[in-house]
């Protein structure tokens, strides 16, 4: 009942929506914005890698990526702007927040298994 509940809440007032970043001091990571049926993702890093011709190598192709996307329960389905499928990722409320997990944390959820420590949040507005 409690998870009907909760999906209910997640799909009823777009909650959902908004930026979601690690929940912990990360230097690498990602940054996934939903707002309006689109999504922007991109990836972080404090690292930089320098190639053998002596400039920055891109530690993230393919990324920045947005486009699409649509939550179906507690399942968010992403489409790049390319129509190439993003694998899909999960949200749930945990503790009064909204987190969006990937289908390895999803499975931890589900199965008892323990959570990483840097999962992804929905931020709060200032």
């Amino acid at each position: 009942m409690f998870g009907l509940v909760a999906m209910l809440s997640l799909c009823a007032c777009k909650s959902y929506e908004g930026v979601y970043l690690p929940d912990c001091i990360a230097y690498e990571g990602d940054k996934i914005q939903f707002a309006d049926g689109r999504y922007q993702w991109e990836r972080f890093t404090d690292a930089i890698v320098i190639g053998d011709d002596g400039e920055p190598v891109d530690s993230f192709p393919g990324f920045p990526r947005e486009g699409t996307y649509r939550v179906d329960g507690e399942n968010v389905y992403m489409t790049a702007d390319n129509a190439t499928q993003i694998e899909h990722m999960y949200l749930h409320e945990i503790n009064g927040r909204h987190y969006l997990l990937t289908e390895d944390q999803d499975y931890a959820r589900h199965s008892g298994g323990e959570l990483d420590k840097c999962l992804l949040v929905l931020q709060k507005e200032d």
